[in-house]
């Protein structure tokens, strides 16, 4: 029966050419699958993290179909006719993109609190996306693609249309000079483009950068590879030629490597992560940028051979199932819409940085809703009828559309101009003029950074070896402008073979040589990240030397602790508040706090951020805190969520204090020193 179909498949396709490109419903039926997974991966549930991989897929996908097109063209006509490749493909992929970028800058246009965070970013955004270079410019302007502080971007996943939009320009160029000079070599030429890939992610690999994957995650050069896999594929390896060779009864057999590359891609969702949470802060997942998408591509690979061969059941029954290759149609458009959708309708209460306080499920539900849509309106308004139509075809039926009496039609068409126009009018304005304002928070940790005394100030190296220069200069101003900052009848005479601190009450400690000065130590002293660095004012004006700074880890905090103990400049208090940029282990937590353990009192604080791993870092600083008895432990995340908290602590993103959150931060630090 199964050799009877095979036959049946040659058979029918007999006549076209080799390189002629059937109709593969199984390509749709994967693209679907791919689409989903980066939707599921979008809506942050943890239980699929790599579901970002479906970009990959995608990528394989295309340099696949691109190759197949191309080379067909040539075989039919005996040439690549460039400019028609490029208005068909700028035909497929423009009208949704630009109805997508109107969307979205008209509605940041019209909604005032979008309006001041995103639209003077959005003019950079708009032009890069138009022409394709969304990636590059997030590189540039150092853009991580996996902040998810506040609210990202809503252009920002348009990074990856840019990676494929580049290939299409340049790629039709590699082919015209390939099937010039190696017409009778494809094969030897696709190996060629293998090797390519491979050597895009030894490139990749070179490159990466654990604490900041970044560069290599979005830029061109890098994803490359499963582009080039693709292609090089698409050499060896076309729909009709297969048939007409050995391998047209061989359907099982791919069956097979159909299952078992979907198996693997579906493994590596869910075990695959783009970065990981420790203790060190959020750092790339090296085995990703090591290999691991190149596993995936040759995985993409795996199915994609076994769906393009017509007489597999995989390809062409389970995964071209009519559901998902209707889906697969639309993935383009379900991936232009979903992200702005999500950004828009985050879960979790404004106080902690969401937009609707619903259960997770609901919100999934309403975010799909919107988002399919405006991807079939999309699709059946929009995409299809400029595609198939061209632009004549689409104003007919746009006119026919509005009525079918002559001055009911004129009336509403006048009507939807003029609407349309003013509406296009005041969001061009509003984009045009729209100034690149910091937000709120921003200026908050601008202003913040004023009042941060860094210990690079307190402390320097010198040429000479294993001396450490105190800075008088700096200390004095320290001691005159912070007020109790500095606790009376204490000092630090260096001098000589050794430096000697003393304390009234207290034994001697000895501490390496370093050139002969005075410096008074620092009375009360904190160490924080951005939380800390929005209160920084506030604390000074009370006497607080403050030493904080944005992304800073707990280990950085051990450091800088470490040096001012070394240098004898630990005074009577030290105010911790460290752990909202990641999950931190009560092992590191005790080895920031032994740098202090001969300090008087230690005010611990416990983080507020609408983060996995809130729960993971005040479940270690609770472990922790009573195993030092100089430590207090003060409950920032209960107190900033109690009855007594003032009503606007935090700025939207649940995490960083508004001017009512700093004097209460300060309030409750203060008080938590004056108990002791």
């Amino acid at each position: 029966m199964a050799d009877r179909q095979v036959r049946h498949a040659a058979s029918r396709h007999a006549q076209p050419s080799i390189s002629t490109v059937p109709y593969l419903p199984g390509l749709d039926g994967l693209r679907a699958l791919a689409v989903l997974a980066v939707i599921a991966y979008h809506a942050d549930s943890r239980w699929l993290p790599g579901g970002f991989l479906g970009v990959e897929v995608f990528f394989v996908v295309s340099g696949y179909l691109i190759t197949l097109l191309l080379l067909a063209e040539h075989e039919r006509s005996g040439r690549i006719d460039l400019k028609a490749f490029w208005v068909r493909r700028a035909r497929r992929l423009l009208p949704a993109l630009f109805a997508l970028l109107i969307g979205v800058a008209t509605l940041s246009a019209l909604v005032p609190y979008l309006h001041r965070t995103t639209l003077g970013k959005l003019r950079k955004e708009l032009f890069w996306s138009v022409f394709y270079g969304s990636n590059w410019f997030q590189i540039v302007d150092n853009q991580s693609y996996f902040d998810a502080t506040g609210r990202p971007p809503l252009l920002r996943h348009l990074w990856s249309l840019a990676v494929e939009e580049q290939f299409y320009v340049v790629w039709p160029l590699v082919m015209v000079v390939v099937l010039k000079l190696f017409r009778g070599k494809l094969p030897s030429v696709g190996l060629f483009f293998f090797s390519l890939c491979f050597a895009a992610s030894l490139w990749m690999a070179l490159l990466y950068d654990v604490s900041d994957p970044n560069r290599v995650y979005l830029g061109t050069d890098t994803r490359a590879g499963g582009l080039l896999l693709g292609a090089g594929l698409a050499l060896v390896w076309r729909p009709y030629a297969v048939m007409r060779g050995p391998l047209r009864q061989k359907g099982r057999l791919l069956d097979l490597i159909g299952i078992g590359g979907l198996l693997a891609l579906v493994l590596m969702n869910f075990v695959f992560h783009d970065v990981v949470y420790s203790a060190d802060g959020i750092q790339g997942w090296s085995i990703l940028y090591r290999g691991g998408f190149l596993l995936v591509d040759l995985a993409s690979a795996a199915v994609i051979v076994s769906t393009t061969h017509l007489g597999s059941r995989f390809g062409q029954r389970l995964l071209g199932m009519r559901p998902l290759a209707w889906l697969g149609t639309r993935s383009y458009g379900l991936y232009l819409w979903h992200w702005p959708v999500f950004q828009l309708t985050r879960p979790g209460s404004p106080a902690d940085g969401g937009d609707l306080d619903w259960p997770w499920w609901s919100v999934l539900i309403l975010r799909m809703i919107i988002t399919f849509t405006l991807t079939e309106l999309s699709f059946r308004l929009i995409e299809v009828p400029i595609r198939t139509k061209k632009l004549r075809g689409w104003v007919r039926m746009v006119v026919r559309a509005a009525g079918r009496g002559q001055i009911e039609r004129r009336r509403r068409l006048s009507t939807a101009a003029m609407v349309f126009g003013a509406v296009s009018l005041f969001t061009g304005y509003s984009v045009a003029t729209a100034k690149d304002n910091p937000s709120a928070v921003q200026e908050s940790l601008e202003a913040g950074a004023d009042s941060v005394t860094g210990v690079d100030e307190l402390i320097r190296p010198t040429g000479s070896a294993g001396a450490t220069e105190v800075v008088t200069e700096t200390a004095t101003t320290l001691a005159s402008t912070a007020g109790t900052g500095v606790a009376a009848g204490t000092e630090t005479t260096v001098g000589g073979d050794a430096a000697t601190a003393t304390v009234p009450g207290e034994s001697v400690v000895t501490a390496p040589a370093v050139p002969e000065t005075t410096m008074p130590r620092i009375a009360q002293f904190a160490v924080g990240d951005s939380v800390m660095l929005g209160a920084a004012p506030k604390l000074q004006e009370q006497g607080i030397v403050v030493d904080a700074k944005v992304g800073r880890q707990a280990k950085e905090g051990i450091d800088i602790l470490a040096a001012l103990r070394a240098a004898n400049l630990l005074g009577d208090v030290v105010i911790i508040h460290l752990g909202s940029n990641g999950p931190t282990t009560k092992e590191r937590l005790a080895e920031l706090l032994t740098q202090t353990a001969e300090v008087p009192l230690v005010v611990l604080l416990t983080v507020k951020v609408p983060k996995p791993w809130e729960a993971e870092v005040n479940s270690a600083i609770y472990a922790v805190a009573p195993e030092f008895p100089n430590v207090r432990l003060l409950d920032w995340n209960g107190w900033s969520q109690s009855a007594i908290a003032p009503a606007d602590v935090f700025y939207g993103d649940g995490i960083h204090l508004r001017p009512t959150g700093q004097d209460f931060y300060t309030k409750l630090v203060l008080d938590t020193i004056a108990a002791g």
